[in-house]
């Protein structure tokens, strides 16, 4: 009897073992089966690939998340229509947004981002520029994390001109002089194809002569007297024929292509070009000097431009998009788009030995430690296309300061201001008020072009 027993305890034990192992095996599969979390990253189109590495790298890293990049264009308004587009669609609503910086007050105010305060950001913006930092902040709140930048510099003719200026008056006549002597085609040339750049180079004069305005005021206050400088400065290089209207129809690589022939004095570009100028191949390889741009004293600053890393407010994923992006701005991430040719935002990567490998000086330190970028504010588009319609103001023979104050103040252009000349003239063409609606060629502006 004791060995029946024995035996059909044994057997019960038995029993129990399997159903428990069972029950484990079964809880195992679950939580195998169970699905990682999907984080979607909407981002404008880059020729580096870089936000698709670290996608990559960030998947490669980490089990919990899986996260998927959306490539949109590289263009301002179609950029921001597939934006709304992926929202209102809800199947790949984007929990993170790679924007340009002059895109992020009209999307805060839009409330398209959420604020970054509260704890997100406090431990983070010791290691950006203070221009780029600002250009985070709508309403006296941070919206956003520089993730790469850059600012535009002087390139000259080195062999040329002795030494670069330390104005845009010098910098003329340094263009007349210089062309007079070698019959180049082009002075001073600049990529005023897309609406950012035009602005920047708008905006470069501007800082120049002390008094950019706060467009994200209320109401935005011009000082005359440094728009009366700015506008003469501009027309008096376009009547000297310093530079040329064919700048409207110039990108980043356009200005490169024509300086590296030796069809220009001096180019306003972007930091890219300036180690494509140490390749020994290059037609003035060893004739390149790169500078500052004119500023009006050594500690104002002149214009940044970047990308920055946003959070979608329909993301219901906020702890997980965070550690995203401090992924993306962490130190190793960093080195990677410097690596990729780019200019981090992480500020203490600036070393003189790299700045000096990739053509730069230590300066652009200070450069972009000083600088500041548009914040054309909410009506970003408006802004914009004003200000590059400003600039091309400056070519139409009869406009006069008037209209260039009445198109920053209130964005239309007086057609009855003409000059007398042209009154009486039975075939002269009425011009059309500038529309802030119009748009010209855009592109995501700044560092973008120097793709």
């Amino acid at each position: 009897m004791k060995v029946h027993r024995i035996t059909a305890g044994l057997a019960a034990l038995l029993v129990i073992f399997t159903l428990l192992s069972g029950c484990a095996l079964i809880e195992q599969d679950k939580e195998e089966e169970i699905p990682k979390k999907q984080l979607y990253v909407y981002y404008p189109h880059d020729n580096s690939h870089i936000m698709k590495s670290l996608i990559m790298q960030y998947n490669h890293m980490q089990q919990e998340v899986i996260v998927e990049g959306i490539e949109g264009s590289g263009l301002r308004t179609e950029f921001l229509e597939k934006l709304t587009e992926l929202n209102q669609a809800g199947e790949t609503v984007p929990d993170v947004i790679l924007i340009h910086d002059t895109w992020l007050a009209k999307l805060a105010a839009e409330k398209e981002i959420r604020s970054l305060d509260g704890g997100l950001y406090k431990d983070k913006g010791w290691q950006f520029f203070a221009g780029m930092t600002d250009a985070m902040v709508w309403r006296e709140q941070i919206y956003g994390l520089p993730f790469w930048q850059d600012a535009p510099l002087l390139y000259y003719r080195s062999d040329l001109v002795e030494d670069p200026p330390a104005s845009w008056d010098e910098l003329s006549h340094m263009v007349v002089q210089a062309r007079k002597s070698n019959e180049m085609e082009y002075g001073f040339i600049f990529p005023g194809e897309s609406e950012e750049n035009a602005a920047a180079f708008l905006g470069s004069i501007w800082s120049f002569f002390g008094s950019y305005p706060d467009f994200e005021a209320e109401e935005t206050i011009l000082d005359e007297q440094a728009v009366a400088n700015t506008w003469n400065c501009i027309t008096s290089m376009a009547k000297n024929e310093v530079i040329s209207p064919d700048f409207l129809n110039m990108s980043a690589e356009n200005c490169r292509t024509v300086f590296e022939a030796g069809n220009a004095v001096f180019m306003w570009n972007w930091s890219y070009a300036a180690r494509l100028f140490l390749d020994e191949e290059s037609p003035i390889s060893g004739k390149v000097g790169v500078a500052p741009l004119p500023t009006s004293n050594e500690e104002a600053g002149g214009i940044l431009s970047g990308y920055a890393l946003t959070m979608s407010s329909h993301t219901g994923r906020i702890p997980e998009s965070w550690e995203f992006m401090e992924f993306l701005v962490s130190e190793q991430s960093q080195s990677k788009i410097k690596d990729a040719g780019l200019m981090p935002a992480e500020a203490s990567l600036y070393r003189p030995e790299w700045l000096k490998k990739i053509g730069l000086n230590s300066s652009y330190k200070h450069i972009m430690q000083t600088g500041h970028t548009l914040k054309p504010g909410r009506n970003v588009d408006g802004t914009l296309s004003v200000m590059a319609g400003a600039v091309s103001l400056a070519f139409e023979q009869n406009k006069k300061m008037e209209d260039f104050i009445l198109l920053l103040k209130e964005g239309i252009v007086d057609e009855d201001l003409v000059d007398e000349s042209d009154q009486e003239g039975e075939g002269s063409e009425e011009t059309e008020p500038f529309d802030e609606a119009d748009s010209l060629n855009e592109s995501a502006g700044g560092a973008g072009d120097s793709e």
